[in-house]
């Protein structure tokens, strides 16, 4: 849960890898972190601080992981004159002198600055623990709905906003044959390749932010393309048996409160989006399922496609009747 992996972030013992990841740290080996890690994890706590009294008076709970990679992610763009931000100049400053201490030992590799490098590395850890926390996912609790309506209907499309592996374990444990947009195995992999367009089944899976299985390959080093891998993804081959070529060690998903909406007009993400467009222009009826409507970017949609005919609807799957569902962002 999202609480669970803020903490995790923040207090759990981490470090770095010499691929440039970030791995929980072996209790055996100690119980804090170490080395960047620990500076990179005592700088996300300055941008908590700074940002959290905001938060709690805007949306009226606690900081997660989501708010820090936004905002670590901005004034990184914002460094590199990537997405130049005035507006948080004197935020950036700030956190700037404030974590000197915590950035004076860092190398610079980003915008020659060892403050937007110790930055970009906070990015950087707080996808490693969004995916230390979810790869642990790996049995299905309470998703019989999912599988229940795949085998009651024609057709069924599912949007997912999870990284995780759940509604693929989920229809494969009910032995309902579906397309995510992935070729059939080859080798260690799977190669992206709109499945979703060609393939006979009639369950189809978009995970429109992306999952832990996705990474950047690069193949007979001429062209780049994703791939869904079951295996440790550094140590994947190709059909001859070939070191296959990983371009980004990070999995390929969208982490941020308002920044992953950069991504989903634009490389594979602005594929599945266009999807996601066509694919609710041909149902009437959406079943929403968990979702917390804060996404700007999806709410967009949703609210066109409701205009594009009167009988399109929502259902909405909700446990708490206490709830004023009404008060919702949505």
């Amino acid at each position: 849960m999202v609480d669970q992996i803020t903490d995790r972030l923040l207090t759990g013992a981490w470090v770095a890898h010499t691929n440039g990841s970030f791995v929980p740290r072996d209790p055996q080996d100690g119980t804090a972190s170490i080395g960047i890690a620990l500076a990179t994890q005592e700088f996300l706590k300055l941008v908590a601080q700074e940002i959290d009294p905001t938060i709690r008076r805007n949306e009226s709970r606690a900081t997660n992981y989501e708010d820090l990679y936004s905002a670590c992610l901005q004034v990184v763009q914002h460094e590199q004159i990537e997405i130049p931000n005035p507006i948080i100049e004197r935020f950036v400053r700030h956190i700037e002198v404030a974590s000197a201490s915590l950035s004076s030992g860092v190398k610079p590799h980003v915008a020659g600055s060892s403050f937007a490098s110790l930055t970009d590395k906070a990015v950087d850890l707080i996808q490693w623990a969004v995916f230390a926390g979810l790869s642990g996912a790996t049995v299905p609790r309470d998703m019989d709905a999912i599988s229940g309506v795949a085998s009651a209907v024609d057709e069924l499309d599912v949007f997912s906003l999870n990284h995780d592996l759940l509604i693929e374990a989920q229809l494969a444990g009910a032995g309902i044959a579906f397309s995510d947009g992935f070729s059939k195995k080859r080798a260690d992999f799977r190669l992206f390749d709109w499945t979703w367009k060609k393939d006979s089944a009639t369950t189809r899976l978009y995970k429109l932010h992306g999952s832990v299985d996705w990474y950047l390959f690069r193949f007979k080093s001429e062209w780049d393309q994703y791939a869904s891998v079951a295996v440790d993804p550094e140590r994947c081959t190709d059909d001859d048996g070939n070191p296959l070529d990983l371009l980004e060690v990070k999995p390929r998903f969208l982490t941020g409160t308002t920044v992953k909406e950069q991504a989903y007009g634009i490389d594979l993400f602005g594929e599945i989006f266009l999807e996601f467009r066509e694919r609710l222009s041909k149902h009437n009826t959406l079943i929403c399922c968990g979702y917390g409507w804060g996404d700007k970017g999806i709410n967009v949609r949703l609210n066109q496609w409701l205009r594009d005919q009167k009988k399109n609807r929502l259902v909405i799957l909700h446990n708490d009747a206490s709830d004023d569902l009404s008060a919702k962002r949505f």
